[in-house]
């Protein structure tokens, strides 16, 4: 008997909750599906031929791309801190420590989605509203996208590829319609939901974003002209590799078009971060240009290591000081 009640004090497992469940499934699933698609793409390039340009590598030049890359990530976080910041009780300093920890984590989730939600989440403990912060980063995201979408349509100017001038064109329409889509949602301004639901977050999100346009036009306009300078940044990231290994694809507008134009299958939730899809579209454009396949390989693996490599450690970094602190 005494068996049975010492059994009964017992703690029962704790059951993982069936959505987390899916959610890790999945996530983990589409992890394998990116490296299978790299690791595809590595013995398509022939992985003795990427190893070797690898070698090659100028440092000078690979300096240089880490350089970007910091400067690049600090504009982006910047252009968000202008755009989605409470007020002056928040000091830039925090936001960017917050911002490079959501920058890591997004390296290894499926869409566009971890900065996002990571950024949202912060500001809410800093008092603010989740609706109004997904809202006032969503047109972070939105204006990001938008400018993509017409940096992607000059893919029509600089190839002769029917494939490429045909992305070029969706790159345009995409552009057109997410501004008809904006538009078209402005008549949702009667429609304030209460309660915590999805779609009472997702309407309130929204509404906040287009007052967030409507009262701030100046912030949003400041966004999309650091935006086109951080997707020039990104372009000179590629241009720079590019002349580490030794190989001229064309000048720094072709190489940005082509770099943002791939980098826009990372939209898609088929793997983390768009592994191995971005590289599928950037050895299909560069590929245009003539570079060689292990070329491009290589090069994608030098900026995804980089890209790794300076997030996490900012990351640790920032980790490390709060558990000191």
């Amino acid at each position: 008997m005494r068996v049975g009640n010492n059994d009964m004090n017992v703690a029962a497992p704790r059951e993982i909750p069936p959505t987390s469940r899916v959610l890790r499934i999945r996530g983990a699933a589409v992890s394998i599906i990116g490296l299978v698609l790299l690791a595809a793409l590595i013995w398509f390039a022939n992985p003795t031929r990427v190893l070797d340009v690898l070698r090659d590598a100028d440092l000078g030049w690979i300096t240089v791309t880490l350089i970007v890359i910091l400067m690049s990530t600090t504009l982006g976080a910047i252009n968000s801190y202008l755009i989605a910041a409470p007020g002056p009780g928040l000091r830039f300093k925090h936001f960017l420590c917050a911002y490079w920890v959501a920058w890591a984590f997004g390296q290894i989730v499926p869409g566009q989605v971890a900065d996002l939600v990571g950024m949202s989440l912060f500001l809410r403990k800093r008092g603010l509203a989740l609706p109004t912060a997904v809202g006032r980063l969503g047109v972070d995201k939105l204006v990001s996208l938008f400018c993509t979408f017409l940096l992607s349509a000059s893919l029509a100017l600089i190839f002769v590829a029917p494939v490429a001038r045909l992305a070029g064109v969706l790159g345009a329409s995409a552009a057109g319609v997410l501004m008809l889509t904006y538009m078209a949602s402005r008549r949702w301004k009667g429609m304030a939901a209460t309660g915590s639901g999805l779609r009472a977050h997702f309407v309130n999100s929204m509404l906040e974003a287009h007052q967030v346009i409507a009262t701030r036009p100046r912030a949003v306009i400041r966004n999309a002209a650091l935006t086109i300078v951080k997707l020039f940044a990104i372009g000179v990231c590629y241009w720079a590799v590019f002349h580490a290994l030794h190989v001229a694809p064309g000048n720094l507008f072709e190489v940005t078009v082509a770099a943002n134009s791939a980098g826009l299958i990372a939209y898609v939730p088929i793997s983390a971060n768009g592994l191995g899809t971005v590289e599928a579209g950037g050895l299909y454009l560069f590929g245009l240009r003539g570079v060689a396949a292990p070329v491009v390989v290589a090069t994608y693996l030098l900026l995804r290591f980089a890209n790794l490599a300076l997030a996490w450690a900012g990351a640790a970094l920032v980790l490390l000081v709060r558990v000191w602190r």
